[in-house]
C-alpha cells in the first residue's frame, strides 16, 4: 500500500472507478477534497490497483485517526484482509481505522470481521447501511412494471397534474434553491443540518468533475422537489433530496425519481441506490425514524439491500480505548461547539 504520486491523483476517479466493490462516490477526489476543507487530510493510496481514499485527522494524546468512507473499495474477505494487512504494516500506521464497505452481510459476516481484529463501530457513520437498489437495465415499462402499484400510479397523476423535472446546474442560485428544500426536510426529520458553504462546495465539486448533477420537480412556476444525484461508472446514489410540504397532492417527489433513473438509464447506469431504509427486519416498523422514506422508497425497490455496516480496526489497543472512552465524544462535541460543524 503506496501514496498515490501526483499524476495518479489526477486520474484518480478512473481508479475509483475499476475498484472491485464498482466504485463509491464517497472515494471520489470530490468527496476528498471536500473534506479536507473542512477538518480532514485527504490521503490517496493504492493498494496494487485499488483506489482508497483515506481522510485522516490528527487528534491530541491519542495520535492519528483514519476513516475510510464507504471504503476501502474491496469486494469481499480477502480483500479486506489484504488491505488490513498492509494498514498493520506501514512504517507509520494510525491507532485505529474505521471503515464502512459497501459489501453485503451475506458475502462477510461479524465473525469474519472478527477474525481480521475489526471491531463493530459503536454506530455506523453513513446511511446506506441498510437500501434499496433500483435495477434500470430494462427497458422503461420494465423498470415501471417492478414499482408497487401505488407508486405508478403517483408518477402518472404527476404528469398528469402538470409536473415538470428539469435538469438544472449547479450555481450559486440553485444550491440556494436546493439547500432550502433540503433544510425543510432534513428538519421534518429532526437531523442537523449542515452549513449551505459546505454544501456548495460539495456539490460543485462532483458537478465539476462530471459525478453529480442537480434536478428540480416544478410545479406552476414553484420547485417543491429537488435532488442532487451522485454517480460513478455504472451506479448512482440519491443522498440528498428535499421537498416541500406545498401542493403534496400532486406528488411532485414520484416525478423528480422517475425523471432521474430516465435520466441515468440514458446514459449507461444500472444500478440506483435511494440510500438508506430501515433493516429488512425492521422495515415496516412505522417507529422507525426512517419508516416515512421507507414506504416512498421500497415504492420503487421492495427488496432491502444490507450492507456490513462501521467496523473499526484498532491497531493500538490503548489508544483506541481511550478514544471510546472519551476521546470520540469530545472531538465531536469541540469540532459542533468551536467549528460549528460535524465530526464526520
Amino acid at each position: 500500500m503506496r501514496p498515490a504520486t501526483p499524476a495518479e491523483v489526477e486520474r484518480w476517479d478512473e481508479f475509483v472507478a475499476a475498484n472491485p466493490d464498482g466504485g463509491s462516490v464517497l472515494q471520489l477526489r470530490a468527496f476528498g477534497q471536500t473534506k479536507s476543507r473542512f477538518g480532514w487530510q485527504a490521503r490517496y493510496y493504492l493498494l496494487g490497483n485499488i483506489a482508497v481514499l483515506v481522510l485522516s485527522r490528527r487528534l491530541p494524546g491519542l495520535g492519528e485517526f483514519w476513516y475510510v468512507p464507504n471504503g476501502p473499495g474491496v469486494g469481499d474477505r480477502e480483500g479486506l484482509k489484504t488491505f488490513t494487512e498492509a494498514v498493520a504494516n506501514l512504517p507509520a500506521r494510525p491507532f485505529m481505522v474505521k471503515i464502512d464497505p459497501l459489501i453485503p452481510k451475506a458475502v462477510v459476516t461479524t465473525e469474519d470481521m472478527q477474525a481480521l481484529g475489526y471491531v463493530p463501530a459503536p454506530r455506523n457513520i453513513q446511511y446506506n447501511v441498510s437500501t434499496v437498489i433500483v435495477d434500470l437495465r430494462p427497458g422503461e415499462d420494465g423498470i415501471l412494471a417492478s414499482f408497487k402499484q401505488k407508486t405508478r400510479y403517483n408518477i402518472r397523476l404527476a404528469a398528469k397534474k402538470g409536473v415538470t423535472v428539469q435538469v438544472v446546474p449547479t450555481n450559486p442560485a440553485t444550491i440556494k434553491t436546493m439547500y432550502r428544500l433540503y433544510g425543510t426536510t432534513t428538519k421534518r426529520a429532526g437531523v442537523y443540518l449542515r452549513s449551505q458553504s459546505y454544501f456548495a462546495d460539495y456539490w460543485q465539486g462532483y458537478a465539476a468533475s462530471g459525478h453529480g448533477q442537480l434536478f428540480f420537480a416544478n410545479y406552476q412556476g414553484q420547485t417543491l422537489a429537488g435532488a442532487f444525484i451522485f454517480f460513478i461508472g455504472d451506479k448512482a446514489l440519491y443522498k440528498d433530496g428535499g421537498s416541500l410540504r406545498d401542493h403534496t397532492e400532486v406528488q411532485a417527489p414520484y416525478a423528480l425519481q422517475w425523471e432521474i433513473m430516465r435520466w441515468l438509464k440514458a446514459r449507461g447506469i444500472h444500478d440506483y441506490d435511494l440510500h438508506g431504509v430501515p433493516p429488512a427486519d425492521r422495515l415496516n416498523d412505522p417507529a422507525h425514524p426512517l419508516a416515512g422514506l421507507a414506504r416512498f422508497k421500497t415504492g420503487f425497490q421492495p427488496q432491502v439491500t444490507e450492507y456490513i455496516g462501521t467496523y473499526d480496526l484498532p491497531l493500538r489497543p490503548s489508544a483506541y480505548r481511550r478514544w471510546l472512552r472519551y476521546g470520540e465524544r469530545l472531538a465531536a462535541t469541540y469540532e459542533f461547539r468551536v467549528r460549528r460543524r460535524l465530526f464526520y
